[in-house]
């Protein structure tokens, strides 16, 4: 008898020779609720400090190609895909600030085939869908029935030319448009069922009327009020002019009120200004 096993495959990006904290404490939380993790990250030379997690963490370096597209392709190249019972793809554009215990045990609870921690309706313009729901692709979760039908969605792409894709405007489309809200589509399609933790047309409906947006984004602040234990990247470190008129949606303020007491909380924060301040420059 075959004991299938649980994997996460982490896709993370960097131009810097080590693994940022928010990454590591992000890794180091998924390896409690996944059996193996793959970090997967672009070719660098990182100092091997900056690899020493849990055991059950191990490092992927492939090309950087087709964003977190291409690296979730290739670290499951690397696998044989019955050996799971679940395969989670996660990557890097939020920062983590508190556990995923209820996550996971709201995934348990449920019966979804494959279901995420956020979903979206928006349709984005160079969308070719008709229906455009998806679950958020930067958190999604496979369970036995989904992960058998993934390798014929990746035969349905044609992988190469987002690869050799070099427009980086055309390429995120590409992604958004057959990975994103493709893979979603595909599935459902296919018959099988999904859901989100977080329904996020109740909360466009409760804030903003029920305009179709990017609810990560527009209601960051409402979403971990409420116990969402993420926060765009972006919001870090490409705020918005509109933000200013949001002092009390300050982004430190709501790590230190939110975030996990148990966590070196101040120290990410550090860094995150660290990167806010490089990425100013750039």
């Amino acid at each position: 008898m075959i004991v299938q096993k649980s994997l996460c495959i982490f896709m993370h990006y960097s131009k810097h020779l080590y693994i940022p904290i928010y990454v590591s404490m992000y890794v180091n939380e998924l390896s409690f609720h996944f059996e193996q993790v793959i970090l997967v990250t672009n070719y660098r030379s990182i100092n091997k400090e900056f690899l020493s997690m849990n055991q059950n963490v191990t490092t992927l370096f492939v090309k950087n190609e087709g964003y977190d597209f291409g690296m979730f392709y290739k670290a499951f190249q690397t696998i044989i895909p019955s050996e799971y019972s679940q395969i989670a793809c996660i990557n890097d554009s939020n920062i983590l600030i508190n556990g995923l215990n209820s996550i996971f045990d709201w995934g348990k609870s449920t019966q979804y085939d494959f279901w995420g921690i956020i979903d979206s309706h928006e349709k984005p313009w160079f969308s070719t869908h008709t229906n455009n729901y998806h679950i958020q692709s930067h958190f999604m979760v496979f369970n036995r029935k989904a992960i058998d039908k993934i390798p014929a969605f990746f035969a349905s792409l044609s992988i190469q030319e987002i690869f050799n894709e070099n427009d980086p405007v055309k390429l995120r489309q590409a992604v958004i448009n057959q990975w994103e809200i493709g893979l979603t589509q595909y599935l459902v399609k296919q018959g099988f069922s999904c859901g989100s933790f977080i329904d996020s047309k109740l909360y466009t409906q409760l804030y903003l009327l029920g305009k179709s947006v990017n609810a990560g984004h527009k209601l960051y602040a409402e979403l971990i009020q409420a116990g969402y234990p993420l926060m765009k990247r972006k919001i870090i470190i490409k705020k918005s002019w509109k933000d200013r008129f949001r002092q009390q949606y300050r982004w430190e303020k709501i790590i230190r009120q939110y975030g996990n007491k148990n966590w070196d909380i101040e120290n990410l924060i550090d860094e995150l200004k660290q990167i806010k301040k490089e990425s100013s420059k750039t």
